[in-house]
């Protein structure tokens, strides 16, 4: 049990380091900071491969002390907590409400954050297609002294009568 709770102490961890850094990340698009946002994605990489490695960890753990209680050694955390409470071991249960309040607070950042982006990028979107429909349009000037609009493809042109 002890080495089961040392690797839920530690997958806690990254995870509220996850937290942290989604924190930061909703901070920086909301100040359109593109440097640190490159920033940002390096570290989520190298959370991503930390946590990649200690999954290993902790599953043995989670097998080991499921098949100690007599459960299948694919059991859930949760069914290995409700099973060593029943016993009156609250740890393991105690370990899994913080680590699914942790996970539920991610999700939630998670959500802010696709939210903030999916409008900025329809944001730009939106300033391009301006921009390339005033590309778009080029003054020519007229037979009758005057400038005229007209469509030219992708670039201004600008005629001297």
């Amino acid at each position: 049990m002890k080495t089961l709770m040392v690797a839920l102490e530690q997958q806690k961890k990254l995870l509220e380091e996850l937290q942290s850094l989604l924190t930061r990340e909703t901070n920086e698009l909301s100040d359109v900071h593109v440097e640190a946002m490159a920033d940002i994605n390096i570290q989520k990489e190298e959370l991503s491969s930390r946590m990649a490695a200690h999954a290993a960890t902790l599953g043995n753990a989670l097998c080991e002390a499921a098949s100690r209680e007599g459960l299948s050694s694919k059991a859930s955390l949760g069914e290995l907590a409700a099973k060593l409470a029943q016993k009156g071991n609250r740890d393991i249960a105690h370990a899994h409400v913080e680590l699914n309040a942790v996970a539920d607070r991610i999700k939630e950042q998670l959500s802010l954050n696709r939210e903030i982006a999916e409008r900025f990028a329809a944001s730009v979107g939106s300033s391009l297609d301006f921009i390339s429909r005033i590309i778009n349009q080029t003054s020519t000037y007229g037979a009758s002294g005057s400038y005229q609009q007209r469509s030219a493809g992708a670039v201004m042109i600008n005629r001297e009568a």
